[in-house]
């Protein structure tokens, strides 16, 4: 709005800035939570597998794997495992492949790759990953 004088009057403009520089910061800092949150979990779906970084050793990740293959009924079929990796493969109820292979990346963290079904099933692959994470 202008004055008499022909002047846009600004005594909103410093309330009106301060304001947006208080949701700017609080976005930021959210974001940053949220990214740094997301950064200690990231879960992927590419390609058929649904890929997990987890912070546990292979030994706790491959038992709870194991118990989650137990509770969800699937028939455990084959167990390989290597010094820093283990593949485990099962078969759902409907006849369906289920692949579990876990790498180590250190003593307390370990990658976790799910593929559920031939060409890879999203759903059932992060039915699996939440039941390891109830196991372990």
């Amino acid at each position: 709005m202008k004055d008499e004088t022909g002047r846009v009057q600004t005594h909103l403009a410093t309330p009106l800035l301060f304001l947006f520089v208080l949701q700017s910061t609080f976005a930021m800092g959210c974001g940053m939570l949220l990214s740094s949150r997301l950064s200690e979990s990231t879960i992927t779906f590419e390609a058929g597998e649904l890929r997990s970084n987890e912070e546990t050793s292979l030994a706790d990740l491959e038992r709870a794997c194991r118990k989650a293959v137990e509770t969800l009924g699937y028939e455990e079929i084959e167990t390989t495992p290597e010094p820093d990796q283990v593949r485990l493969t099962a078969r759902t109820v409907g006849g369906e492949p289920v692949e579990l292979q876990l790498n180590a990346k250190g003593s307390s963290r370990t990658e976790l790759r799910i593929r559920v079904g031939v060409l890879g099933n999203e759903a059932r692959s992060r039915l699996v990953l939440e039941q390891i994470h109830q196991s372990l």
